[in-house]
């Protein structure tokens, strides 16, 4: 699943690894302490890209927002 995550000074974009029919509150819910994200671009909070790679552990204490990516 892609998602869009705010964090306090960055947002992030890329993929998450969900079950089939997995709703992004439950993934959230039994991932506490960090989220594994492939395929990731970094940006500051104004949009401007600061770095992509291919593997990023999120802490979850640091998102304010996560979101299905469009």
């Amino acid at each position: 699943m892609l998602v869009k995550m705010w964090t306090d000074n960055f947002v992030i974009t890329g993929e998450i690894d969900t079950l089939r029919d997995e709703r992004l509150t439950d993934y959230i819910r039994e991932n506490k302490d960090f989220i594994a994200v492939t395929q990731v671009r970094v940006c500051d909070r104004n949009e401007r890209d600061l770095f992509r790679t291919h593997f990023l552990n999120v802490s979850t204490n640091h998102i304010e927002i996560i979101l299905p990516a469009e």
